[in-house]
């Protein structure tokens, strides 16, 4: 089954989920076999531009809460802001994400760093007439909002960064230490560019065309905390849809938002100075704790909080959500 841990590790890596499946609107994808009976909801969608180029922006939660940008998962899209849609409801903030570039509707260009990430961040929330916002990435949205933090600190109030990549050019033979965890996608990439798009595009046609089959694939790989998580039929769908939304203009977007990842970020990380919530599931299955542990080490102000047997899927759990806007709330408190 060796092609099978190549798959899963691969492309596997951020599954996060959430979008409350995908409408009927143009350019959707119909619901899944893992979905049949679940009733579809959509984000409203606008397409923004800035620098040149567009970005497809999906808000949620309170319109009148505080802003928090919402960096999304690879594969994943602007729509896992459905998971969070209503605990940011109750706690009073206002969820903004947009799709990286050849992601889900925003159209692909390139290069495309962190550090324009961080740039469009700040243009979209200055065509938003925001001046201060929080941020809360999971796992392939790690990168960006430490980034974010790091080219525009005295805009962030808080940030959340959730089971994500540390910078690999800073930790020990990363690349290596992946591939002996069973998630050989980095050196893939690295030493076979070729057979690692052909892999990210195999994932892609069983995404779109075999969910159920691809569903079965992301249970096997994962610890029991997180097969806890995706029992119910709501919560499969949820997981698959926003992965499908992500994917669905190809996966050359995908490829070129790993590879950034798994290179020098741009920055030392000892530079960014701001606060940083690093939250890590001990029995993660797609980013190996060490990872946390390094970002914790190595960024000026870091809070670690290690989650003993919980795995990559924290924002699944409504108890996980509560407890992180309610320090948010706290955070907000502390600056006042």
């Amino acid at each position: 089954m060796r092609w099978k841990n190549c798959f899963l590790a691969a492309v596997l890596l951020p599954f996060f989920i959430a979008c409350a499946a995908v409408g009927q609107q143009e350019g959707k994808l119909s619901q899944p076999i893992v979905c049949s009976g679940i009733p579809e909801e959509a984000l409203l969608t606008q397409m923004l531009t800035v620098h040149g180029h567009q970005l497809a922006v999906t808000e949620a939660g309170d319109p009148q809460g505080f802003p928090v940008f919402y960096a999304h998962g690879n594969p994943g899209s602007r729509l896992e802001l459905a998971l969070l849609d209503e605990d940011a409801r109750h706690f009073g903030y206002r969820l903004i994400a947009f799709d990286r570039p050849g992601i889900g509707r925003s159209p692909y260009i390139e290069p495309y760093l962190l550090k324009n990430f961080a740039e469009d961040l700040a243009a979209v929330a200055d065509l938003k007439k925001i001046v201060r916002f929080g941020l809360i990435g999971w796992s392939s949205g790690v990168p960006p909002v430490i980034a974010t933090n790091y080219y525009f600190p005295q805009r962030v109030a808080f940030t959340f960064a959730i089971s994500g990549y540390t910078d690999f050019s800073r930790f020990p033979d990363a690349k290596n230490f992946m591939a002996d965890k069973g998630l050989p996608g980095s050196k893939l990439a690295e030493n076979h560019p070729l057979a690692f798009s052909l892999t990210v595009w195999g994932v892609r046609r069983t995404d779109l065309h075999r969910p159920d089959f691809y569903l079965q694939e992301a249970l096997e790989k994962m610890p029991p905390s997180d097969r806890q998580m995706l029992d119910s039929p709501a919560s499969a769908c949820l997981f698959i849809r926003t992965q499908q939304e992500g994917l669905q203009q190809g996966s050359d977007g995908a490829v070129q938002d790993l590879k950034v990842q798994w290179q020098y970020w741009g920055f030392e990380m000892n530079a960014v100075k701001n606060p940083i919530q690093i939250v890590q599931g001990e029995a993660d299955a797609f980013v190996p704790q060490a990872f946390g542990r390094h970002l914790a080490a190595n960024l000026a102000n870091a809070q670690l909080q290690l989650l003993p047997g919980k795995g990559h899927l924290l924002l699944f759990s409504a108890d996980f959500r509560q407890a992180m806007f309610s320090r948010a709330r706290q955070l907000q408190k502390m600056q006042n």
